[in-house]
């Protein structure tokens, strides 16, 4: 096992718990000034420029494209280069982007800083996190994905406060530099911690001792002792109905996250007239605590429950919360749906990148969530800008929110019927797989 070294003394620490760490500060960084933090700049750039919501939401989408392009091949460079050269050079490139950020002065500029930012961001950010705990764990996956994934809803507690502050103080141009030189100090100096899997470093998953987890014959079902050893190929995966069911159904959830994400900053300061510092930041606060929360929670209950029912009701409760918001006129209703949407968006998170992990194994896990982002793509890019456009046209975000809640809060059960897959016949003496059996043990 990996050992680490602490106060001159040697305990045996799993190395995993180390990348876990990394994620969770990278997570908090992605999150906190990308995704969180976007919503926090519409105001102060429409002031600025005149820029109407729909174009200023057109860059959070164009991220999402870049990011949708670039899943396949940020699977295929974390392959080839590894998980530290992958994140450093991407986390730079995110720090960058926020920097060219505090210079635009016209449209294209402004979106060109956010293909930076969405290159860098996608190339050192989930994928590559998610990527890298999917390698160090097995039984314990999920626990640690949730982990991971908890300085997600961190991001939202101390870094949209800090852009707040600098907005106001200093102004939105040196907020975005601010941002940028954080990411720098932390995210790229973190990525030199990360290592590819424990197998290179004569470690096992888990921190599991050779011998101490006793391998399962491959059959046609996919039993829940193999712990994720049946390995998918990208084009195995793609042949199964569970990959397009957790595809669309991400993408549909996924349209309300990042639609929220950009508007609801703006919704609570214009349409329901919170002060942004002492009201609309206090709500996103809120939001994001209870969403680390629901991370924890989801993570624990995840190695214990049905990965797939809790990635499915999650998904469904978060997007009904956001008719709360729709229809919110007062600071404490706004309360109420940040506690709501942040606890069951963070109940559905670490099990559904777990749920992954576990159908399709860990060999070619980067290019198949990398092909799933592609999937995802259509949902988060066309989100923002229809809520934005409809806000512009008439002149809130009521309707565009409603019409989101419903039709994500139905479509997102979708993932009850993600199944697990059938194991490839490779892998089972060539022999064609049967229809799945009624009984029998699955996964999830």
């Amino acid at each position: 096992m990996i050992q680490v070294r602490i106060a001159s003394r040697q305990h045996k620490i799993f190395y995993g718990w180390v990348v876990v760490v990394v994620g969770f500060v990278n997570t908090t960084l992605v999150t906190g000034l990308s995704g969180f933090g976007f919503g926090t700049f519409v105001v102060p750039i429409q002031e600025t420029f005149g820029w109407s919501k729909a174009a200023i939401a057109g860059a959070r989408s164009l991220m999402q494209v870049e990011q949708g392009l670039l899943g396949p091949i940020g699977g295929a460079l974390i392959d080839k280069f590894g998980p530290r050269l992958t994140m450093a050079v991407g986390m730079f490139l995110f720090g960058a982007g926020m920097i060219f950020l505090s210079q635009v002065q016209e449209l294209w500029q402004f979106y060109l800083a956010f293909v930076i930012i969405a290159i860098g961001s996608s190339v050192g950010g989930h994928l590559t996190i998610t990527t890298v705990v999917n390698n160090w764990f097995r039984r314990k996956r999920t626990w640690a994905m949730a982990w991971a994934q908890s300085g997600l809803g961190i991001g939202g507690v101390t870094l949209v406060p800090l852009l707040v502050f600098f907005e106001r103080e200093f102004g939105w141009r040196w907020a975005a530099v601010a941002a940028g030189l954080i990411i720098w100090a932390f995210g790229v100096s973190l990525a030199m911690l990360l290592r590819r899997s424990p197998e290179r470093y004569g470690a096992l998953p888990d921190g599991d001792e050779p011998g101490q987890t006793a391998e399962a014959p491959a059959t046609n079902v996919y039993p829940t002792s193999l712990e994720g050893r049946v390995d998918f190929t990208v084009r195995e995966a793609l042949r199964t109905r569970a990959f397009w069911l957790l595809a669309l159904g991400s993408s549909l959830f996924g349209m309300v996250v990042t639609t929220v994400m950009v508007h609801q900053f703006a919704h609570m300061e214009e349409g329901m007239g919170l002060d942004r510092a002492s009201q609309a930041s206090i709500v996103i606060v809120i939001l994001g605590a209870m969403n680390s929360f629901g991370r924890v929670l989801g993570g624990w209950l995840g190695d214990r429950w049905s990965k797939r029912i809790l990635t499915a009701y999650g998904m469904a409760i978060a997007s009904a919360s956001l008719l709360i918001l729709a229809f919110a006129t007062t600071m404490w209703q706004a309360v109420v749906y940040g506690v709501l949407f942040g606890l069951f968006w963070g109940i559905a998170g670490a099990p559904a990148n777990s749920l992954r992990g576990e159908y399709f194994g860990r060999a070619s896990f980067g290019k198949i969530l990398g092909m799933s982002a592609f999937v995802v793509m259509p949902g988060l890019i066309g989100g923002p800008i229809l809520a934005g456009w409809m806000a512009d046209e008439l002149g809130d975000y009521r309707l565009a929110f409603t019409i989101f809640g419903i039709l994500t809060a139905g479509t997102s059960m979708l993932v009850l019927f993600a199944t697990p897959p059938r194991v490839p016949p490779r892998l089972i003496g060539g022999r064609p797989p049967q229809l799945e059996p009624r009984s029998g043990t699955r996964l999830g």
